[in-house]
């Protein structure tokens, strides 16, 4: 009888056990289908989200004070942007510290495309010229497309200045080191970098006085409280034709169009010189692809519109409209240029 029991109640066990192991099994196959049917309702849902986008407002964060270079591309893009798109695309100016104040604002917003960085050269330079960010200049943003390229800027002087030439600036500067001011946009802008650039070639000492962006600097200028400035293009043609201010090179390496009596900095007396520039879109970290590829689509068809070629032709840009992969490349070679031109120029990290 023992034996028998022993018989049973081993069998007994041996039944339980394979009872728990199929319920576990069962649990198992329950928890993966419940995972699976939950993937698939999120990718229905993402892809609901994707093709309805956008379905309300979008944000548009111009690193910028109104009437800088970066805000007039970026004013254009939101209202062609809106009409492609059949919503309203909201520009919100955050200036300060080289782009800084409105890229961080970026870096942390949701990554749902409702919120979106138009920016330009700065972004790169960044890195370069600032030991700290409060973000990853790579790491933290979605490159959706290349915008536009500057050819060049705009070396000016305030009309009461009495230099004409680029060479007389050369002189000057050379006979009276630190005593000629000029104004930049910020510690980093492309018009800092220029203007670093021409000390260097032209072994000459300026002092620098950075502003928190174009805008201001542009009103101290034409207002007569600094005298020089490597100003960009999109801002400067309108001052120069209108007689504002004094043109005295373009610092592409062919004349601007827009102003064609403006000597290049090379034909003008410094040889090699070269400042260009340009701008993009941008959004935070980990956008769903069908949406920056929507976005991408968008710029492309807006910058290959004649009229749109023709608006940036009056504001001596030229289109680009380059794909998210495209761009992102581009972003990795501009900012490995700007580590050698800030090596070349002296430029010390703050």
């Amino acid at each position: 009888m023992k034996d028998i029991s022993q018989a049973v109640c081993g069998n007994s066990n041996l039944h339980g056990l394979r009872v728990h192991a199929r319920l576990d099994q069962t649990r198992a196959l329950i928890l993966r289908l419940t995972r699976h049917a939950l993937r698939l309702t999120l990718a229905v849902g993402a892809s609901t989200a994707c093709a309805a986008y956008p379905d309300r407002p979008i944000r548009l964060v111009v690193p910028v004070a109104p009437g800088g270079a970066v805000d007039v591309v970026g004013r254009i893009m939101a209202q062609k942007m809106g009409q492609l798109l059949s919503q309203n695309v909201v520009v919100d100016n955050r200036p300060g510290a080289n782009y800084i104040i409105g890229t961080e604002v970026v870096s942390k917003a949701p990554a749902d495309g409702y919120t979106l960085l138009t920016t330009a050269g700065g972004h790169t330079i960044n890195p370069v010229v600032y030991k700290k960010l409060p973000y990853d200049t790579f790491r933290d943003f979605t490159p959706i497309s290349h915008i536009c390229n500057s050819s060049g800027l705009v070396i000016v002087v305030h009309p009461s200045v009495p230099i004409n030439t680029l060479q007389q600036l050369i002189d000057f500067t050379r006979a009276n080191p630190g005593k000629m001011i000029y104004v930049s946009a910020g510690w980093g802008n492309s018009t800092h970098i220029a203007g670093a650039q021409f000390e260097a070639m032209a072994g000459v000492k300026l002092t620098h006085v950075p502003h928190r962006s174009a805008g201001p600097a542009v009103t101290d200028l034409i207002g007569g409280q600094v005298p020089l400035m490597f100003g960009p293009s999109p801002v400067m043609v309108p001052l120069v034709q209108s007689g504002r201010l004094r043109p005295l090179a373009f610092t592409g390496l062919k004349r601007s169009p827009q102003l064609p009596n403006v000597p290049t900095a090379d034909e003008a007396g410094l040889k090699g010189y070269e400042s260009t520039g340009w701008y993009g879109l941008y959004g935070p970290r980990g956008m769903a692809k069908p949406i920056v590829d929507k976005l991408s689509d968008t710029v492309r068809q807006i910058v290959q519109s004649q009229d749109m070629r023709e608006r940036l032709a009056q504001l001596n840009l030229e289109p680009v409209g380059s794909t998210p992969e495209v761009f992102a490349k581009f972003l990795k070679e501009d900012y490995e240029r700007y580590v050698a031109v800030a090596k070349a120029a002296k430029i010390e990290p703050q």
